[in-house]
């Protein structure tokens, strides 16, 4: 063979050499490709753990869709939980019992929701970024009334219009607040749906760019409290002159958090999804962040359910920016407890 492989003409061996080293390439690339997507389409869920004394983690809800990726929890006064889907607009209430009920209309009203927040008497107020596609933008703020009416209940009416919003938070005055890390803005609305900038963050030492991300009211205080996802901190921020005191900044230090939705506990006990870390954390008195619970899968909010009890949120979103990736399904919401005593 390679005598009469040396009887051809230079041009003829040449090509020869590019056609088999071509192929064993290919060959290679495909054998790679099937590689990647096996290990990104496992469908291997790790389960998440307490990491505290005290602490138990357990599943509450399993969600109906493929595709629920939720993004958002937020508990009603009377202990209902809502959660919705990221890439269909899919809204969901869940009672005490995990038991879930589709809200008719959401998928056709709702783009992408991405924060969720219930006002006392029931209206759930709902983030919705429009796109589920993490490479557009815009959206608004729609208003979910106790009879099922849904509707736009705010808007930014400039020419950018919201960029990436992201959180709502609603004050005992009933002005409601919203997130955008696109324009690195906290807007609050009145209950009209007019709206103004109410809040950017304070200029850091060696940042360049800021997240207001995860959003909550501290009624003990009259302010909100903010985190910024890509600096790590936490803020409070009055609610009457926007005076911010940073609660806890990571301070670029490794095992960055990647903080996002945060709740607020009775006892005045602050509980933030570290979302770069799997993890639940509760911030201190001493300004020490402790993980109470890890390995979830996507901690992209936590509410508080009365007397004991964290909802969490496995939002999972890394398929949504990676086609060949698959989520781990069944997506769910977890419980995070304590005793009460």
């Amino acid at each position: 063979m390679f005598r009469n492989l040396g009887q051809r003409s230079p041009a003829y061996r040449w090509s020869l050499f590019i056609i088999i080293f071509g192929g064993g390439l290919m060959l290679i690339v495909a054998v790679t490709a099937l590689l990647v997507v096996g290990t990104l389409s496992s469908g291997e869920r790790s389960q998440p753990v307490s990491l505290t004394a005290g602490i138990t983690v357990r599943e509450f809800a399993v969600l109906p869709d493929s595709d629920s990726y939720p993004a958002a929890v937020a508990l009603a006064p009377d202990g209902t939980v809502y959660t919705g889907s990221y890439a269909t607009g899919a809204l969901w209430a869940i009672n005490e019992a995990g038991e879930i009920t589709e809200i008719p209309g959401t998928r056709d009203a709702i783009g992408a929701v991405t924060g969720l927040a219930v006002a006392p008497d029931g209206t759930v107020y709902i983030v919705d970024q429009a796109d589920a596609d993490p490479r557009t933008s815009g959206g608004d703020v729609k208003r979910l009334l106790p009879d099922g009416t849904i509707s736009v209940f705010a808007v930014i009416d400039d020419e950018r219009g919201f960029v990436a919003p992201d959180d709502v938070a609603l004050d005992s005055a009933g002005n409601i607040y919203v997130s955008d890390r696109g324009r690195d803005e906290v807007w609050r609305f009145a209950p009209d749906g007019s709206g103004a900038v109410w809040w950017v963050p304070p200029a850091l030492e060696n940042a360049e760019q800021y997240e207001p991300t995860g959003l909550t009211f501290d009624p003990t205080h009259d302010a909100l409290l903010v985190t910024d996802g890509l600096n790590d901190v936490i803020y409070r921020v009055a609610a009457a002159d926007g005076a911010t005191e940073v609660l806890y900044s990571h301070n670029q230090r490794p095992n960055a958090p990647g903080f996002d939705g945060l709740t607020l506990g009775p006892d005045g006990a602050i509980y933030v999804a570290a979302l770069g870390q799997k993890g639940i954390a509760r911030l201190e008195s001493d300004g020490t962040l402790t993980y109470i619970a890890g390995l979830f899968r996507g901690p992209s909010d936590v509410d508080f359910s009365a007397p004991n009890r964290l909802i969490v949120t496995n939002f999972d979103s890394y398929s949504l920016a990676v086609k060949l990736a698959q989520p781990s399904l069944p997506f769910t919401l977890d419980a995070v407890e304590w005793d009460a005593n």
